[in-house]
């Protein structure tokens, strides 16, 4: 079924995919441009919406037509693109990125990119987003989700319900919506890249496919441009002020989709400015390849990042003039041609359109990943170093990093230290305990001890304490900080562990963290005496359980990502300082060091772990020990390289895990 031709839906396809350009190639105003994906969502659901529905009214609709429009649509571009991108991949990346890229392109080939994405990633701003080329597929993974589920859906609802059509979908927009901000809330990542919490943007543009158009046009001509006025407004508005700290998708996701929404509805071929606008020939041109246009956009600018080529204002114009040169010979050469298969069979389209060449590709990712991504194509040490800085602790063990804030997985499936009976170590904190998981797994298998890993981003563990944070200027109270807290004091806590490992970014908690003892009342500047206060408490609690507390005091931390810079000297034959003024590091820990040596004093049982002696002499402190970068960002290690501070600790200064006598290793 096709439905009567609107150039003005081009036009916002031009606007969808320019935004997610210029977002990516950083230009000012539009650090908001990922909106531009919100966009395409909502025009999609009303597309297909409107064609199933247009098919299910006269009887015609098959789901084996659906899904071969799908496949002629999206496959021969998407393959096209995958297969050019894989061969840059070959040519490019060493063998730990080759390795990560097919494991990419694999579930990328079905569809199910988000969820490698949201695992492999985290978040859509995260480190090495930057340089994972089918990063973008995330989002046609969401609708082809998405169209896996909405044509049985509707077909039933059209078949049981058809009066309440409009009503059920309404229900379900709106209970998406609740989900969407539930997730952005509490699982932040995930929300970002999963269907579940994204169904809602497509559901705007299905709610739009079941009103006639008609009755929009009743509309006086006036209200229709402040209409058409305010869509533009809200997607705008979006683009701007939206950026890497905003919650999203959730509530926030309502501006460009409902933008959309009123643009898609009142605005017409050429019946007003906006309608001039959006139907012009650029914007429709340019909307017509805005499908291979989003397709190729992302790998050209990974591949540069990767080969450490600055995105300047004249690169930025290269990128864009390439990405519609290369979307246009594909729209022409690639898609149109694939429109002679309408004709054919179902079957043979989604066997020959989808089937093989899938097939091909996850054979070609898996032996990829079975060679260990080729290594005899570099140095040994380039892959040594490459395999260290994509080695990321939270990947290790799943969820037990990111899990949920009440129910963190059990101790079973976050094992540190030996497989036996009975856990010795308990390991609790956020992400800069869980970067440390590597060292304390070296530690607790030195000493034949079990460890159990309970952390959580943004979560240090302190009882007893409220945390608030600032987001566009104004405290917003930190409930998952205080749950997940709550969990780890009262379920976990009286089991008795030997140890309690305590780790978090202390420095910055201690010297800019935002603590209260009442949740009603946010701090108005940062002080050290509701945390001081709290740290006491923790330890008191962790002893009174019969636990003998141990502090990590900490990392030193670069000012900018640090992790590829000896990797990047090495492969790009460059120069860069990739250490630390040791005199900085101690300057910037020293109101913190005050406190752990305070705490020293107070508590005789208390271990302190000073990874810095492993990494600092007393002029340098070093990303790179023994030719292995050892961070996987500016502040977080990578996990080989907290697996040898783990080792060089207690070859240098003994196993704090292993106590010869009453006396407790010091910091």
């Amino acid at each position: 079924m096709i439905l009567k031709y609107r150039p003005e839906i081009d036009g916002l396809r031009c606007i969808a995919v320019l935004l997610v350009i210029l977002h990516h190639l950083s230009v000012p105003g539009f650090s908001g441009g990922f909106v531009g994906v919100d966009v395409f969502f909502v025009i999609s659901g009303y597309l297909i919406t409107a064609i199933i529905l247009a098919e299910l009214k006269k009887g015609q609709f098959t789901f084996g037509s659906f899904y071969k429009r799908r496949a002629i649509r999206l496959a021969p571009a998407y393959f096209t693109v995958l297969l050019v991108t894989s061969v840059f991949a070959y040519l490019l990346m060493l063998p730990a990125e080759l390795e990560n890229f097919s494991n990419s392109a694999l579930y990328s080939t079905f569809f199910a990119a988000n969820f490698y994405m949201w695992d492999a990633v985290g978040g859509y701003f995260g480190s090495g987003a930057d340089t994972t080329p089918l990063l973008h597929l995330w989002s046609l993974a969401v609708e082809e989700q998405f169209y896996v589920i909405w044509p049985v859906t509707l077909m039933l609802l059209w078949r049981w319900v058809p009066r309440y059509l409009l009503a059920l979908i309404v229900i379900a927009l709106f209970a998406g919506i609740f989900i969407s901000e539930y997730g952005a809330i509490n699982y932040r990542a995930a929300a970002y890249y999963l269907m579940p919490t994204r169904a809602f943007e497509l559901l705007i543009g299905a709610v739009l496919a079941c009103v006639p158009l008609a009755y929009f046009e009743r509309v006086p001509a006036f209200g229709r441009l402040l209409l058409s006025l305010l869509g533009m407004v809200l997607i705008f508005y979006g683009n701007v002020f939206f950026t890497a700290e905003t919650w999203f998708p959730g509530v926030n996701a309502l501006f460009p989709c409902v933008g959309t929404f009123l643009l898609i509805a009142f605005v017409r071929n050429r019946d007003s400015v906006f309608g001039r606008l959006l139907s012009s020939r650029i914007a429709v041109n340019i909307g017509k390849v805005s499908y291979p246009a989003y397709l190729w956009h992302w790998p050209i600018i990974a591949f540069l990042n990767l080969q450490l080529i600055d995105i300047t204002p004249l690169v930025s114009i290269a990128v864009i003039f390439a990405t519609l040169l290369l979307a246009t010979l594909t729209y022409h050469y690639v898609e149109k041609p694939a429109r002679k298969f309408r004709d054919m069979q179902w079957s043979k389209v989604v066997l020959g359109g989808f089937v093989l060449p899938a097939t091909l590709f996850s054979t070609a990712a898996i032996a990829v990943m079975q060679a260990n991504g080729m290594p005899d194509r570099f140095d040994d040490i380039l892959n040594k170093k490459s395999a260290a800085v994509l080695s990321y602790a939270d990947d290790r063990r799943g969820r037990c990093n990111e899990g949920s804030v009440k129910s963190p997985l059990g101790e079973d499936e976050c094992v540190l230290g030996v497989s036996k009976a009975g856990v010795d170590i308990l390991l609790v904190g956020d992400s800069h305990a869980n970067h440390f998981s590597g060292m304390v797994d070296v530690m607790a298998k030195n000493a034949g001890l079990r460890g159990y890993d309970v952390t959580q981003s943004n979560s240090p563990f302190l009882v007893d304490v409220e945390r608030f944070y600032k987001q566009d200027n104004s405290m917003v109270y930190h409930e998952n900080f205080q749950i997940r807290n709550s969990v780890i004091k009262n379920q976990l806590l009286p089991n008795e562990y030997k140890f309690v490992v305590l780790g978090g970014a202390f420095k910055n908690h201690f010297n800019g963290g935002f603590f209260s003892d009442d949740k009603d009342t946010p701090p108005k500047v940062s002080d050290h005496i509701a945390f001081k206060s709290a740290f006491f408490k923790t330890i008191d609690t962790i002893l009174e359980n019969g636990s003998i507390p141990v502090i990590i005091k900490g990392n030193p931390t670069f000012e900018r990502d640090i992790s590829h810079c000896t990797l990047n000297n090495l492969r790009f034959d460059l120069s860069e300082d990739c250490n630390l003024s040791f005199s900085f590091y101690k300057n910037e820990i020293s109101d913190w060091s005050e406190f752990v040596d305070q705490l020293v004093i107070r508590y005789d049982k208390l271990i302190v772990i000073d990874p810095a002696k492993t990494l600092c002499n007393e002029k340098i402190c070093y990303s790179d020990l023994k030719d292995i970068p050892l961070y996987k960002d500016s502040g977080h290690l990578n996990y080989i390289g907290s697996e040898l501070i783990g080792e060089l600790y207690i070859k240098e200064f003994d196993n704090p895990f292993v106590i010869k006598s009453d006396k407790s290793d010091g910091a």
